[in-house]
């Protein structure tokens, strides 16, 4: 049957049309821009579905919240039931009961009056960057508590074209790995159960055409914010259609719906493109940056920032931790981040978490001594690393407080890093929490946290015995909340094993993420370049590491490291006080050049640059104004062939002339080259837009883990 009721949104670059009979709206149509005279009453009609044979007399659609007590066959978004009835509460029908109109968008309230529940569906269409933000909300009217297996945010109905997705997964130093599948006939569910936002399942995916590249063709990508355990349901059904649910995933109880209370979904962000996969990107990175980056002064660029961990470890003293500064502030940093190691009893990862005191051994005169070197004497910002969520079995506070953790007795406790889990729905630990942090934050001068989260959940049970997930995420939530109005000058940086908890509900809370643990390059290239589909640049924690990089045991010459830190947020993170003279010139250069170049990255369109050798990776940011671009292009094995492609640079202006010139040094880019007799060696060369674009520019021969910089400017 034909919707009878329609409702539109509009914004800059796309049309949200609803329709509805008396039941759960569904999404008739997004995509780009309809005409304001459209007659929505005849776009319903021609959206009636024809009835096969075999089949009930009526197609369900896939609404908002589609049910099986309207015939759907597909994955309902909705399982729920009374928990004392003995009649079909598990089965129910929502009646549409009305609507209100929000800035930007609109609720619907719709009412199941055999089960007493009432469900509203917010849906909002950010006018600038387009994107559309979903939410459902279910609320207990009844007279008996409800139990709800699963509740999916509002469901999206994925059109025929889009036969392919892409699907991000991966492992601790390997985060957005992605592979691009065929949608399968029948159901696909990826589940997330580590208790954070996990390395393994990023809750997003972007469905796609077959042909669709980086530059053109039709796609949708949808993100849930949330922190913790996560479901996603892609669902091909006979049907031929296609849904995409995503939504919480509740451990036993977790979904308890008391009467008179509510549950809510996590948000999901919704882009689409008809002009390929950068242009979607760019509407999320604008969404982020209009709607969820709350920094203390937005005018400040992103500090080159020096973090101690790889330099030192746990080997804390104060002139070793000076002469790092020394060398910091010469290499041209401007936050300096004391990593793990500084607090009372903390000289390996066996012990000490839950001790937020400065270890009286390596601090006898606390933190003040190298803060204020550090910030008096070398004019950088002073960070400091914490993991408030964790404790160790070896600690005073686990010996004083057993019975503060997550556990499920009388199962084992299990350790991970030798650590267990803090349990944060106990107020009397995040009160402990606040205390701790809140003196440190008001007894030196510090402006950065580094906040890490080093574990997964394992019987994540609540004093009671209870699964606690949800609600360990909700409280984590909250506590950041309580410290960021206490603090409102202190950034905080999301790290969990690096890339675990990076989704767009913690960013709400926080200024930066760590990306990876991995500091090795050409893995940093791959995940950096996964990372930027559904994030900015200035969120991307990239730094410098060592030569040879610890968690994979390879090494790469200075240039290469630097040029793949040089397009996110960059810091170092070596030890600085032993790179020789050479090393510390091409570090001093890339700092320069980021600072230069930094206020492009962090605001301008990026664009990923894919080529037909797969491991020439690049990337791209262009200016609104389309006067300024960078580029970078990086081959992080050796080439596949001889001559190396010619690099279109996309989003020019293409009736401008842009001067094009080389910014890393050419040595390097000319040895690999027999001969190489091109202006972009020497003083560069103008070019206009349109043959920028188009023909591209003819790249040097690279050795494999070498990389060059451009830079684009309007003439």
């Amino acid at each position: 049957m034909a919707a009878v009721h329609t409702h539109r949104l509009d914004a800059e670059a796309a049309t949200i049309l609803f329709g509805w009979n008396d039941g759960v709206p569904e999404i008739l149509y997004f995509g780009s821009p309809l005409a304001a005279d459209l007659d929505l009453e005849t776009f319903a009609r021609t959206r009636t579905r024809p009835r096969g044979f075999a089949t009930l007399d009526d197609n369900a659609p896939i609404s908002m919240q589609p049910e099986i007590s309207r015939g759907f066959m597909g994955h309902p978004g909705l399982i729920a039931h009374r928990a004392g009835s003995n009649h079909a509460g598990w089965a129910g029908l929502f009646v549409f009961a009305g609507k209100t109109e929000i800035t930007d968008g609109i609720v619907f309230h719709c009412f199941d009056a055999h089960r007493g529940l009432r469900m509203d569906i917010s849906c909002r269409l950010c006018p600038h960057s387009s994107v559309a933000v979903l939410k459902t909300k279910l609320i207990n009217e009844g007279d008996e508590n409800c139990i709800v297996d699963w509740m999916s945010a509002p469901v999206i109905p994925v059109p025929q074209s889009l036969s392919e997705y892409l699907h991000f997964h991966g492992r601790w130093c390997a985060e957005f790995t992605i592979d691009r599948r065929t949608v399968p006939m029948g159901l696909v569910k990826a589940e997330n159960r580590r208790g954070r936002t996990s390395h393994e399942a990023f809750p997003g995916t972007i469905m796609l055409r077959p042909t669709t590249d980086e530059e053109s063709g039709h796609c949708l990508g949808v993100h849930l914010g949330w922190s913790g355990n996560h479901r996603m349901v892609l669902e091909r059904m006979t049907t031929g259609e296609c849904q995409l649910q995503m939504g919480v995933l509740h451990f036993s109880r977790e979904g308890n719906l008391p009467v008179g209370k509510s549950i809510e979904t996590p948000e999901i962000f919704v882009a689409h493109s008809d002009d390929g996969l950068n242009d979607m990107s760019q509407k999320f990175h604008a969404y982020i940056r209009h709607n969820i980056l709350k920094f203390p002064n937005p005018q400040k660029p992103r500090p080159v920032t020096v973090n101690t961990w790889e330099a030192l470890y746990f080997d804390h003293t104060i002139d070793r931790l000076k002469a790092l500064a020394d060398a910091a502030a010469e290499v041209g940093a401007e936050r300096y981040v004391l990593d793990d190691g500084w607090f009372r009893g903390r000289n390996d990862d066996t012990t000490s978490l839950g001790d937020w005191y400065p270890d009286e051994q390596k601090y006898p005169d606390g933190l003040a001594p190298i803060v204020d070197y550090v910030v008096d004497e070398k004019g950088m910002e002073f960070g400091l690393w914490v993991e408030p969520e964790m404790v160790n079995p070896h600690s005073d506070l686990y010996r004083e407080h057993p019975d503060w953790v997550l556990r499920l007795d009388p199962y084992p406790r299990m350790t991970g890093r030798n650590q267990l889990v803090l349990d944060l729905t106990n107020s009397n630990v995040t009160d402990y929490l606040y205390e701790r942090l809140g003196d440190l934050l008001s007894n030196n001068r510090i402006s950065y946290l580094k906040w890490d989260m080093n574990r997964d959940l394992v019987l994540p049970g609540d004093r009671t015995g209870n699964a606690a997930v949800h609600r360990q995420t909700t409280e984590l939530y909250a506590l950041i909340d309580r410290l960021r109005i206490g603090f409102p000058h202190v950034e905080i940086e999301s790290c969990a094993s690096g890339g675990g908890r990076i989704d767009y509900e913690i960013l709400k809370r926080t200024h930066r993420f760590w990306t990876s643990d991995s500091n090795d390059a050409v893995e940093r290239t791959r995940i950096q370049s996964g990372f930027s589909y559904f994030l900015p640049p200035e969120v991307m924690g990239s730094h410098i590491g060592p030569a040879w990089c610890h968690t994979s045991g390879r090494g790469f010459h200075p240039n290469f490291r630097a040029l793949v830190s040089s397009y996110g947020h960059m810091g170092l993170e070596l030890d600085l006080t032993k790179v020789d003279a050479s090393d510390m010139a091409i570090f001093k250069d890339a700092v320069e050049r980021y600072k230069a170049d930094r206020h492009l990255w962090h605001s301008g369109r990026f664009h990923r640059i894919l080529t037909v050798d797969a491991d020439l990776l690049g990337a791209a940011t262009v200016s609104d104004d389309q006067n300024s671009a960078r580029v970078v292009m990086m081959q992080i094995d050796r080439p596949r062939a001889v001559v190396p492609p010619c690099i279109p640079i996309p989003g020019l202006d293409p009736l401008k002339n842009y001067k094009v010139t080389l910014q890393t040094p050419p040595e390097l880019a000319k040895r690999a080259s027999r001969h190489f007799d091109n202006p972009l060696m020497d003083d560069g060369f103008v070019l206009s837009g349109t043959v920028l674009g188009t023909a591209g520019i003819q790249l040097p021969v690279l050795y494999a883990q070498t990389g060059v910089a451009l830079a684009l400017e309007a003439v």
